[in-house]
């Protein structure tokens, strides 16, 4: 690990000064800070250094553990979005402990409302932009917003996201990030770029905040791997692996002569020489393109900044249903089942204003998940649920799920085909690969 420069150094002093000593979880850690202290009285500058290395390593280690340390690391304005990922996504950990990303903070305030762009971390697989918004009125009352990203005038080619959620009354302080992920690589030709946010409750509001990236932008590693799985009879290829400082990429595709419909890689683990696993990340973009395409790709955990000698790539949990099976079809005007599968156990109840409701037996992951996303109609169109809602009882789960019908120019065409997304079902065996990265 490289040495940490006086700045940092001082940045970290200080931030240990600031960390309640109930909040230094184990003995080591606590004895580490007292050596840390009595080491920077007597000036020996370069033990001080590595000390200070190792301890900021298990001070960030500790944020998945330890609520106190994390909440004192939040306090620091450029982190703290990054911060409240790392519990999440551990590669955000290798992102910080090496100071890759980049200070912006600038600000734009309009009618009360101050929007700050506080950092950016930019790969090539896309960025992660940390904001804070302060307002005069309650959050509380805001029920989201609207991102866009744009480069010298021209929208990205990418895919702009973010999430807003609900805020407790008396919210006048936000912080959160909005995720950029490219699935053919970013463009960094130029370095200028611009974020417009407005909120849904005040579309006159709208920030327009430009930022410049100055720091080098890091180069994926990309490794051909090109082998194929059989598990329980259905055979996958996977392509490559492509490693970047935000996110693992694995590009794979589906053998097309599969009895069953793959729905969903639920568990897929990473593991190194040292048997650490990087798991499937599980915030921000999953991945791109659909299990049906010719190639299509999922992110995992990133753990660029520590590439090992060799990694296991394992699939565990493979999500899958037979071809026959992956089709409801009913009508919403006469709210009638026309079809349904024999071998899905699904009550289905069809309600108003395009809106069904059914019930399945409790996930054993205790995951919320609708089991459709989309209909199709008559007539080819696709139309996509827009909201969910679950409860859960003693041995089974309700979900209701609504299709967006508020913004399209027709109303679907009956009968409408349901498509299964999920459902929980899995294939039996263990998909596992070898890869020798040096």
């Amino acid at each position: 690990m490289s040495q940490l420069d006086n700045e940092q150094q001082q940045r970290y002093l200080k931030l240990l000064e600031s960390v309640p000593m109930e909040s230094l979880q184990s003995n080591k850690q606590f004895t580490a800070y007292k050596q840390l202290k009595k080491r920077t009285r007597h000036k020996r500058l370069l033990q001080v250094v590595i000390t200070a290395a190792i301890l900021m390593i298990a001070l960030i280690s500790s944020i998945r553990v330890s609520p106190a340390l994390a909440y004192t690391m939040a306090q620091i304005p450029v982190l703290k979005p990054l911060v409240e990922m790392i519990a999440l996504d551990k590669g955000i950990k290798d992102i910080i402990n090496n100071d890759y990303y980049e200070p912006i903070n600038v600000s734009q305030t309009i009618d009360g409302k101050t929007l700050t762009i506080t950092s950016v971390v930019a790969d090539e697989s896309g960025m992660i932009i940390s904001y804070k918004l302060q307002s005069d009125e309650d959050l509380a009352n805001i029920t989201g917003i609207n991102t866009e990203v744009t480069q010298q005038g021209e929208q990205i080619y990418a895919s702009v996201g973010t999430s807003w959620s609900a805020q407790q009354e008396g919210t006048f302080e936000v912080e959160n990030t909005i995720e950029v992920a490219a699935s053919q690589g970013m463009d960094y030709s130029s370095q200028d770029f611009e974020i417009t946010l407005s909120l849904r409750e005040h579309p006159e509001i709208v920030f327009d905040i430009p930022f410049t990236l100055k720091n080098e932008v890091k180069a994926s590693k990309k490794y051909p791997i090109n082998k194929h799985l059989t598990v329980d009879g259905q055979g996958f290829t996977i392509h490559e692996l492509i490693i970047s400082p935000i996110r693992t990429e694995l590009k794979m595709s589906i053998d097309s002569s599969n009895s069953k419909k793959i729905l969903n890689f639920d568990d897929i683990r990473i593991y190194d020489e040292h048997q650490e696993q990087w798991g499937k990340i599980r915030n921000g973009y999953s991945g791109f393109g659909n299990y049906e395409d010719k190639q299509f790709s999922i992110m995992l955990e990133s753990n660029y900044f520590r590439i090992p000698k060799s990694i296991t790539i394992e699939f565990r949990e493979i999500e899958a249903i037979d071809k026959t099976d992956d089709i409801v079809v009913i009508d919403f005007d006469k709210k009638e089942i026309i079809t349904q599968p024999k071998n899905i156990n699904i009550e289905l109840e069809i309600k108003d204003n395009f809106e069904i409701e059914y019930k399945v037996l409790t996930y054993k992951k205790n995951e919320f998940k609708g089991v459709f996303n989309q209909l199709i109609d008559a007539n080819g169109e696709i139309y996509y649920a827009n909201s969910t809602w679950i409860s859960e009882n003693e041995n089974h789960m309700v979900i209701g799920q609504r299709f967006d019908m508020d913004n399209v120019e027709k109303l679907p065409v009956n009968p409408v085909k349901l498509e299964i997304a999920r459902y929980e079902q899995y294939l039996n065996g263990v998909g596992r690969i070898q890869l020798e990265l040096k």
